[in-house]
């Protein structure tokens, strides 16, 4: 139906085969937000689009992304220094995890030989050493601590606390991309115009 332009019913029977995919695949979320822009649907265009993004993140996405975005007048898509340090760890995470483990084990080998052949070891090594291996291990838990996620409606409150009752620093509108870095219960911690602010978790769809 796709291949044929009967993008309607495409559309439909995407939508609802997509929650019964264990592991959708780029193209078909790439396929969903070509048909939500030709409906004029640009929220979710822009939310199937980072689901693309997330699973194969590459220059022409990011590119198609910041053309909805400025079309749209909204931020989060640029690419700047923690947005593109982001996009630099999604790329090249295995092999960067993969030699700063190799080299940590090359450490601890020479760090234990000096110590096989009581030679001295300064302690600023072992302190190193510790200090690595603690960053590898952020590295390895920075996909569960970090998410994207996209403004789902207008009028959305940012709040100073976790709590209705926090005061309200500001509100912005549908369709703005913010980063999360952690939360609790149903309230989500973003960073937003340089704070740490937090919202409702049903104010927005999590990109994972």
């Amino acid at each position: 139906m796709y291949k044929s332009d009967n993008f309607t019913q495409a559309e439909l029977i995407y939508e609802q085969l997509l929650p019964n995919i264990e592991k959708p695949s780029t193209a078909l979320f790439l396929k969903l937000a070509f048909l939500k822009e030709k409906k004029g649907d640009f929220l979710k265009t822009l939310y199937y689009l980072n689901k693309a993004y997330q699973q194969d993140p590459n220059e022409k996405i990011l590119s198609k992304l910041n053309e909805i975005a400025q079309l749209h007048e909204l931020k989060g898509y640029e690419l700047n220094d923690f947005n593109f340090l982001i996009l630099f760890y999604k790329q090249y995470s295995g092999f960067l995890i993969g030699i700063m483990l190799l080299l940590s084990i090359y450490i601890f080998f020479v760090l234990f030989t000096k110590r096989y052949k009581n030679s001295f070891t300064p302690i600023g090594q072992k302190i190193f050493l510790l200090i690595y291996i603690i960053g590898i291990g952020i590295l390895l838990n920075l996909p569960d601590k970090y998410h994207q996620g996209i403004i789902n409606r207008d009028g959305v409150l940012l709040r100073a606390e976790p709590s209705a009752v926090a005061p309200v620093v500001l509100m912005i509108d549908r369709g703005h991309r913010l980063n999360l870095i952690g939360g609790n219960d149903i309230w989500k911690r973003v960073y937003w115009d340089d704070k740490f602010l937090y919202l409702k978790e049903s104010d927005i769809w999590l990109v994972e």
